[in-house]
């Protein structure tokens, strides 16, 4: 289930893409968090996740109905934190419309403007990831799953792409400690 949902996300921006259309900033964002890949990559790393007796305490399907918020948040989290990083470079390529892009065309304004907006909505985020992962009641090990996804993907991109075009800070960041004495 989660591949196909994921599947579907990848053909909507495929559509977006290839009839040159920009969705509203709202409208992205409910195909986003989905094609960012966060919600079939976590259950599917809970699933091989093997417990003490090889058995999972708690189905994957209760995890996702009692703690889809979670999923949602660290997914939302991880798409924008990537949208932020790469969009100067992606746009240049002529890539698909991230949500700074969306943002500038629904709101009309510059770049700048649309990635403190972006941000803005990144920090909500991490507050509602926050407030969620003290009230849920998925299994610790997913609830981490969540967490460090989200942690992972914002380290990644804080210094702009940290994959793709990295100026260098991501594999300083990723060096120092081994390179480096820790004190």
């Amino acid at each position: 289930m989660q591949w196909k949902k994921l599947c579907q996300s990848y053909l909507t921006e495929a559509r977006w893409f290839y009839n040159g259309y920009t969705p509203g900033l709202e409208e992205y964002l409910e195909n986003a968090w989905t094609s960012v890949g966060g919600q079939a990559g976590i259950v599917h790393a809970y699933t091989l996740q093997d417990g003490l007796d090889g058995r999972k305490s708690v189905s994957v399907d209760h995890s996702l109905k009692h703690g889809g918020e979670l999923i949602y948040w660290s997914s939302l989290i991880t798409r924008l934190s990537n949208d932020l990083g790469t969009c100067k470079a992606e746009s240049a390529r002529g890539d698909t419309a991230k949500s700074t892009e969306c943002y500038m065309a629904e709101a009309g304004v510059s770049r700048e403007e649309a990635m403190e907006h972006v941000k803005c909505l990144l920090r909500r985020s991490w507050k509602k990831l926050n407030e969620e992962s003290l009230k849920s009641s998925m299994p610790r090990s997913m609830m981490k799953m969540c967490l460090n996804m989200a942690r992972t993907s914002h380290c990644l991109y804080q210094h702009g792409d940290g994959i793709g075009t990295s100026s260098g800070a991501t594999k300083d960041l990723l060096m120092s400690p081994i390179v480096q004495t820790i004190n």
